[in-house]
């Protein structure tokens, strides 16, 4: 998420106060056998979150900076990803723990290794380049359609005023970025549009390449509904404390939602954990890199929106933990607590935070950037 706190400096405010408010599946084994496929691409799977972590949040400003943490950050996780070779198999049996298998009668009968091998081999065909790179992919996907989306707003924001091809500030305002007082004065709906814009060229690449590489697969497991559920709910309130943080800045980007897919991935890994066995050790340390590493970026760079990727995966870990639905025989015994406890801290900190951010948010100053016709010309 980028955010841009000159922006007070940059902006024309209008004096005047801003008006009040007016009024999931995949069959078990087949995804089993997809998830614990080698694929020459491993070690790119598990650069690409940190990459599009540290890089989904460059600013107009300090670009070089962001850009520069992220290769950083990209290399440190390749290399810890290539050292731990059981992570992506304790992952996929993460994953498929808190899927509702099939009926037995549904289940497919065991095959040999060859038919196997062939019905992979057919696959990577049918699929092709896009499933390669995006493992799952399809096009009749949320994750794909809104990746589409994320595209078509930023050509619009480009074309609705640009510098050398970066949207100017008062475009992404006039497109609904995150800024404290318009959402005091009731433009709520600035707590979900900032997932839909980015403030330039490879802030926009990291975010798609990243929710498309782990969202492909996730919203198999999850389904359609659940998934955009937790996407969009992760977007929200990644915003929305973000906001309550700092209500004078101008934020946007998909990186809350990116974050909170991450934050889904945690909260898998605690309700499976004693199903792990010996690949414990091994992704501890892999969250622990990712967690040291967040907050490594957000000292290097300040225009990083700690706060709004830290209120994505929240999200993500509370509603996953919410969304779960785990094989009785495999539920740890404080299963009923966590769904529990989740559900009344989300529903604190969300009533919490709009009370803030809305109520005893500041009243102004407001940007004047003219309108959706006629913005006002700027240069910057």
């Amino acid at each position: 998420m980028c955010r841009s706190k000159e922006a007070r400096e940059h902006f024309i405010f209008v004096p005047c106060a801003p008006p009040r408010r007016v009024a999931r599946g995949v069959r078990h084994r087949a995804f089993l056998e997809a998830c614990l496929q080698p694929s020459a691409l491993a070690p790119v799977r598990a650069a690409a979150p940190a990459a599009a972590a540290a890089g989904a949040a460059p600013s107009a400003r300090s670009l070089g900076a962001a850009v520069a943490g992220g290769a950083v950050w990209a290399a440190g996780a390749a290399t810890l990803a290539g050292s731990l070779p059981g992570a992506a198999a304790a992952a996929s049996m993460v994953k498929v723990a808190m899927m509702v298998p099939p009926p037995m009668a549904t289940q497919p009968a065991s095959r040999s290794g060859e038919e196997n091998a062939q019905d992979t081999a057919v696959a990577r065909r049918e699929g092709g380049f896009m499933d390669t790179l995006f493992p799952g992919f399809s096009a009749d996907t949320f994750i794909w359609r809104i990746s589409v989306l994320q595209l078509v707003e930023y050509a619009g924001s480009v074309l609705l005023g640009n510098s050398y091809g970066v949207p100017k500030l008062c475009s992404l305002y006039l497109l609904g970025a995150s800024w404290g007082p318009a959402i005091a004065g009731g433009a709520v709906w600035r707590l979900f549009l900032p997932m839909m814009l980015h403030a330039n060229p490879l802030h926009i690449f990291f975010n798609i390449f990243f929710q498309l590489r782990i969202g492909c697969n996730m919203e198999k497991q999850f389904g359609r509904r659940k998934f955009c559920l937790l996407y969009l709910f992760c977007g929200f309130m990644g915003n929305l404390l973000s906001v309550v943080a700092d209500p004078m800045k101008l934020a946007v980007g998909a990186s809350t939602s990116g974050f909170g897919l991450l934050g889904v991935w945690a909260a898998e890994v605690m309700l499976t954990w004693e199903l792990l066995g010996e690949s414990q050790g091994r992704v501890f340390l892999w969250f622990a890199f990712m967690l040291g590493s967040c907050v490594m970026m957000s000292a290097i760079s300040p225009s990083v929106d700690f706060m709004g990727h830290f209120g994505g995966a929240l999200a993500g870990f509370l509603l996953a933990i919410m969304l779960a639905d785990m094989q009785e025989e495999h539920r740890p015994e404080w299963y009923g607590k966590a769904k529990t406890s989740a559900k009344n801290a989300t529903a604190l900190i969300i009533g919490l935070s709009l009370l803030k951010a809305i109520t005893l948010g500041p009243d102004g100053p407001i940007p004047h950037c003219g309108s959706m016709l006629h913005p006002l010309q700027l240069p910057f």
